[in-house]
């Protein structure tokens, strides 16, 4: 089991401390601003891993607020992140009282790894119904369908496990620790390799100048008079005036027939913007690299597992 559960809080005039632990243990300045920068200059990384003399430290930040776990040396450390992710909404980040809420932290990692391994895992009704399914032939593989998000979907294994992707994931993976499934290599997956985050944003640019300052003239059609106009719409606008018959139209009821963004800066009108795709966390500009360097993975059932008696 994990040694301790600490939080790390930042000051803007004193930098990163040691604000409660449970139990008791004492940090260094040093390991204290290492544990605290391992996340990025700008906190842009929700996981971090610090070697410190004591051991192993996993912490999750919520920036300016850091919740750090010591391991054990026989702690398996894929198991801790995944049980920090699962641990970090029953934290009260805002708490004033740090001594019981970091105490409750630290009991409830430890609930969560029990229940998440071993028989107690395995004896769960959603995850004995999955692994019958296996056994009956229904289920060949659990395979991911990936959004614009990049969201790793599991749509077989969220029947049985909710349709929360970031636990269904940590739950595959830990049925992969107890050998009930083996993960496999599946196609590509979008990942930017500053910070490691998925999400992407997009943003549309001027194919001449390169210019994001674009907005979007549509053709739209008219149900006053018949006819076409082009327009822009803007957030928040109710209606627009038809250039023909000078009639008062309900954003509401016009069909958008096509949409060209125009450039601001050079004037060029085009329906073929250039797009930029952006990690949503650190800002980085996706390339080739980013964009098809992740390894998918798909879980298929474990032959040894299930030739053997249960």
């Amino acid at each position: 089991m994990p040694k301790a559960a600490f939080a790390i809080w930042w000051d803007d005039r004193l930098g990163p401390s040691l604000g409660r632990s449970y139990p008791h243990i004492e940090l260094s300045e040093e390991d204290i601003l290492n544990i605290f920068m391992g996340h990025g200059l700008n906190s842009e990384a929700k996981i971090g891993y610090t070697k410190i003399r004591a051991g192993l430290v996993i912490s999750y930040m919520q920036a300016p607020t850091c919740i750090g776990i010591l391991l054990d040396e026989n702690d398996d450390p894929d198991v801790i992140e995944r049980n920090l992710l699962r641990l970090v909404p029953y934290i009260d980040i805002t708490s004033d009282s740090w001594d019981d809420e970091i105490k409750k932290a630290y009991e409830t990692l430890v609930e969560l790894i029990h229940e998440t391994s071993g028989e107690e895992f395995l004896s769960k009704p959603e995850v004995k119904s999955f692994i019958q399914e296996i056994k009956n032939g229904h289920i060949k593989v659990i395979a991911p369908k990936y959004t614009l998000q990049s969201i790793q979907r599991y749509k077989i294994a969220e029947e049985f496990f909710g349709n929360d992707p970031d636990e269904v994931v940590r739950i595959l993976q830990d049925l992969e620790r107890e050998n009930v499934v083996i993960p496999k290599s599946f196609g590509r997956r979008l990942e930017c390799r500053q910070c490691g985050d998925t999400e992407v944003a997009i943003e549309l640019h001027c194919p001449r100048c390169d210019s994001r300052d674009l907005h979007n003239v549509f053709t739209v059609f008219c149900p006053k008079c018949s006819e076409q106009f082009q327009t822009v719409i803007i957030d928040e606008l109710t209606e627009v005036r038809c250039q023909n018959c000078h009639e008062a139209v309900k954003v509401s009821e016009l069909s958008v027939i096509d949409v060209e963004p125009l450039c601001n800066n050079c004037g060029t009108a085009s329906d073929e913007p250039k797009i930029v795709l952006t990690c949503a966390t650190c800002g980085k500009k996706l390339k080739g690299a980013d964009l098809l360097g992740g390894t998918g993975l798909a879980y298929y059932p474990s032959k040894e597992y299930f030739d053997s008696p249960h």
